[in-house]
């Protein structure tokens, strides 16, 4: 097979790109100033950091490394993957990188939320608080302005990620007011040697939170090995459960990634969009036996669906988005499972699940996610029974070196693919979509 040097797309146009500084681009967030000045914050898949995005001209955008904060003198093993702004306020979620994805050798990080005053100076964002969690740190959180933030994060006495919510109205000095946890994630009920290592696949099998979105007091979960979920939050103090609909099986874990990743209210439409997660395909490697990214043979399906809500206590999926389209000029084979003859667990990786916030588009008949190898795809969910892709982005291949690698260079064993990451949609109904090993392209649908 042959790497791409050019785009496939179907009704969607470049309009700018921006390297990123070279580093991985993760979850982003944007913040739009008084003044009509657009900025994206880009957290980072690899490094301890993250960037400054200028993208008010979104042909030309410009960017800025802001190196992030370090335990001591060995800087390795520090992550920051997760970000969140608003009302001024930009949120950056630590935690440690994985020997199994980033290669790290060292286990030296601090997990928690520092908070940053951006409205004076977006360019040099202010600190003003932080927010200690133990464990594996801060995933994907959520964030919309207001007093409160809604941890995906660790904590003294559980397993893995846990929802915090985390009073910041004097953002000095944050404080959690309430917590809500699935019961086998309490450690007491535990023995040392039924913990597994985070990250291993023995792991990715047990509750574990991933993400989470706020509407109207109440809150919206992706909760791997429990399912998709709906807990009230009116009362911060005391979280409570409304429903929930189980999906693993038959959907997802394997050798997958989260086995519920994302989730998003359609606007005021009584339904909701719940996505598993897929892998990189870069990291599977047909010559091994064990670990997390040996040679695969049977993966069970991973999906985006419509959760309908009308009985709040009682969701139902009462669709399943189509596959992706394979386009003509696609080199790496006839599907995106097996890519360059390498059998991968293909599935969707983030949506664009911003939600509230005025500087983003508003608009509950579309859906945007980047599918790991398979690129941007936007969908039309109009009819939440019959959701129709109705355009697609798909960066070249990466050309040259990788961004990062661990020391033997074999990290990445499997195929050079272009992988997305993350989306944003702004205002202006200009795309941004964020790659593992190719910087930022902004785009514009056409349709």
């Amino acid at each position: 097979m042959s790497q791409r040097k050019e785009a496939l797309a179907k009704n969607i146009e470049q309009i700018g790109y921006c390297d990123l500084n070279r580093k991985s681009g993760f979850q982003m967030a944007m913040h739009k100033t008084k003044d009509g000045k657009y900025y994206i914050y880009t957290a980072c898949f690899r490094d301890n950091g993250f960037n400054i995005v200028d993208v008010t001209d979104p042909e030309h955008p410009t960017a800025k490394w802001i190196e992030g904060d370090w335990v001591d003198d060995v800087h390795d093993g520090q992550s920051l993957a997760k970000i969140q702004c608003a009302d001024g306020k930009l949120i950056c979620m630590y935690g440690g990188t994985l020997r199994v994805l980033h290669g790290t050798n060292y286990d030296n990080y601090w997990g928690g939320i520092k908070i940053y005053d951006i409205e004076t100076d977006p360019l040099n964002p202010k600190f003003l608080g932080q927010f200690q969690c133990a464990g594996p740190g801060v995933h994907r959180s959520f964030y919309n302005g207001g007093d409160y933030a809604y941890l995906v994060a660790g904590k003294e006495g559980y397993m893995g990620y846990i929802i915090r919510i985390i009073d910041i109205s004097d953002p000095t000095n944050p404080k959690e007011v309430g917590s809500y946890w699935d019961d086998a994630q309490y450690l007491n009920n535990k023995k040392a040697s039924e913990i597994p290592e985070i990250g291993t696949e023995p792991f990715m099998k047990l509750p574990n939170m991933h993400a989470v979105v706020v509407k109207d007091d109440v809150l919206y979960a992706a909760y791997p090995n429990v399912g998709f979920v709906t807990i009230d939050v009116s009362d911060k103090t005391q979280p409570k459960l409304i429903g929930k609909l189980p999906l693993n099986p038959p959907f997802s874990q394997g050798q997958s990634g989260a086995a519920v990743h994302s989730v998003l209210p359609l606007g005021d439409r009584p339904y909701a969009v719940v996505t598993t997660e897929g892998e990189r395909v870069r990291y599977f490697d047909e010559n091994r036996t064990e670990g997390m990214f040996h040679k695969i043979t049977t993966q069970p399906m991973n999906m985006m669906g419509i959760v309908e809500l009308t009985d709040m206590e009682n969701p139902s999926l009462i669709s399943v988005f189509p596959y992706p389209e394979v386009p003509e000029g696609y080199t790496h084979g006839k599907n995106f499972n097996i890519v360059d003859g390498v059998r991968d667990p293909f599935g969707p990786h983030n949506i664009f699940d911003a939600f509230g916030q005025d500087c983003y588009e508003k608009r509950d008949d579309r859906v945007y996610d980047c599918y790991f190898h398979a690129g941007l795809r936007i969908f039309d969910v109009s009819d939440p029974f019959i959701p129709k892709e109705i355009a697609y982005f798909m960066p070249p291949d990466p050309q040259g070196e990788n961004w990062f690698d661990n020391d033997e260079g074999t990290l990445f064993p499997g195929p050079k693919v272009a992988i997305t990451e993350d989306v944003l949609v702004d205002d202006r109904h200009y795309i941004y979509i964020d790659t593992f090993q190719d910087g930022m392209y902004i785009l514009k649908a056409t349709v």
